[in-house]
């Protein structure tokens, strides 16, 4: 599990790890698969296009990814198109089942405990999977049934041998000097607000 506040590299460290090994000839891994809520899905009707379009949308920090990686814009459709990568939205997950693959759940702070565990639940043979999130930043909303399952799912975890959990600190960042001042502003901030509680 990669923990950290935005910015520092969580998804990126992930992808490109995950990519390494599957092309690695004395891997078992065949592909990588990215999983990711959309937690506008639970508005993604309103989005103009059809299914595979609307999910695009989500799709577009990876293609990012992976264009700075191999310095190739089409980089990230040409894993796809070689069976290499595959994307899914955790609103479409039930009854798969990944086999020989290494799974990236991205964004999992917006994930609630019945989508962390239907996901969780999803991992076959010769896999394995990385959990990247930020319990700080949620897009879910506060409601008893619509709230983030990470803070639950840590604890779960906490008691099985095959997990492993490195968090990265503020001082981590590297998406930006800029990024990294506001976010350790904010921190103060926040520290100061909760102080005065």
């Amino acid at each position: 599990m990669l923990l950290g506040s935005a910015g520092t590299g969580k998804s990126f460290i992930a992808c490109y790890k995950a990519i390494q090994e599957v092309y690695d000839k004395n891997s078992s891994f065949k592909r990588v698969v990215i999983v990711r809520s959309a937690v506008q899905s639970r508005d993604v009707g309103f989005t103009p296009g059809s299914l595979e379009e609307k999910l695009s949308l989500y799709e577009q920090p990876y293609m990012q990814i992976y264009h700075t990686l191999f310095h190739r814009r089409d980089a990230y459709e040409q894993l796809k198109e070689a069976g290499k990568i595959e994307f899914v939205s955790t609103s479409f997950i039930r009854g798969m089942s990944f086999d020989d693959a290494i799974i990236i759940v991205d964004e999992m702070q917006n994930l609630t405990f019945e989508e962390i565990d239907t996901v969780m639940t999803r991992v076959g043979y010769r896999s394995k999977i990385i959990w990247c999130g930020d319990y700080r930043q949620t897009d879910l909303n506060k409601k008893k049934n619509d709230m983030s399952g990470i803070l639950k799912f840590f604890d779960i975890a906490m008691h099985m041998d095959a997990f492993t959990k490195i968090e990265f600190t503020p001082d981590d960042i590297v998406r930006s000097s800029l990024v990294k001042d506001y976010i350790l502003a904010k921190l103060r901030y926040e520290d100061l607000v909760e102080g005065k509680a």
